[in-house]
């Protein structure tokens, strides 16, 4: 997942999914970690409820992706939960959408869901402090020390900047923009997908332009207008890419080829928005040499 990005002189709330390990959070803490390695705080870290008693029950199954719980308590659209079933699998769930108490997932889980599956909080939440963010920099660490229900313990680590300004993404998250393209090009697959799967299409394409931003050597957050990612078309292009991982692919395009000359459309597109774009390299909210810089071509040919 990308870095996080906290404002400077602001407090922030964090929250943390660990959707790798093998059984449910049961307690956890946290340290907030300076680049040199200082501690900057240790807040208090809360693991997300489910239902009224510590958990929700399924008290009957629609489908494998749609259920009905006895207490819907708890269950946030986009947001993932810890599903135990009676089979024995168990392990992280995406919920898609809640409407009173049936909870739709994203997809269905490996599991078996019966009307002996328990649903469990996953997300892990705590608060930034504002006198913890005093001074911008990059790669301040979260190192979460998590103890699961079996009583094993794991140590996990996000990566987080301090910054004056955060980067708009330029596909927007919820996935309106997704859906009308969608929409556009496969009315009826536009009709059958909900809302989880064109907000999973929005989060990766973004972050599929925040890790090419990066790879240049700049970071998101440091530029001037990001709107320009928007203009360029890099976002619709990331969104093109991530619909033909998913079988969309407009006429006649083989997968493989459509996503090759896509990722070409993406490059071109990141490329072209940073020329001549203001990049506060320095972090020094002025504009410095090496800040702005042109579209270098190099043209090639035979001889």
């Amino acid at each position: 997942m990308p870095a996080l990005e906290l404002v400077e002189d602001k407090a922030a709330s964090v929250s943390y999914f660990p959707t790798s390990l093998s059984s449910r959070p049961s307690s956890a803490t946290l340290i907030f970690k300076e680049p040199g390695g200082g501690t900057k705080e240790t807040p208090s870290v809360t693991v997300a409820t489910i239902g009224s008693g510590g958990y929700a029950s399924v008290s009957s199954v629609t489908s494998q992706v749609v259920v009905v719980v006895d207490d819907a308590t708890g269950f946030v659209p986009g947001e993932q939960v810890w599903v135990e079933t009676a089979d024995g699998w168990k392990g992280p769930a995406m919920v898609d959408e809640v409407e009173g108490t049936t909870i739709t997932f994203e997809s269905a889980p490996p599991g078996t869901l019966t009307d002996a599956a328990k649903i469990y909080g996953l997300g892990l939440d705590a608060t930034i402090t504002a006198a913890s963010t005093t001074d911008r920099g990059k790669f301040y660490r979260l190192e979460w020390t998590i103890t699961s229900a079996d009583s094993s313990v794991s140590v996990l680590r996000e990566v987080a900047h301090v910054v004056r300004t955060q980067f708009a993404d330029p596909i927007d998250p919820a996935g309106t923009e997704v859906k009308r393209y969608v929409a556009a090009n496969w009315p009826g697959m536009a009709q059958s997908k909900t809302a989880g799967w064109f907000r999973g299409i929005a989060y990766r394409a973004n972050a599929r332009v925040r890790t090419l931003i990066q790879s240049n050597g700049d970071f998101p957050y440091l530029i001037g207008s990001p709107d320009i990612f928007v203009d360029s078309g890099a976002g619709l292009s990331a969104v093109r890419i991530e619909l033909a991982h998913q079988n969309l692919v407009p006429g006649d395009y083989e997968i493989a080829s459509y996503v090759e000359l896509t990722t070409g459309e993406l490059l071109r597109a990141v490329r072209e928005a940073m020329a001549n774009t203001y990049v506060d390299r320095g972090d020094t909210d002025s504009v410095d040499a090496g800040d702005v810089r042109q579209l270098a071509i190099i043209p090639s040919g035979r001889t």
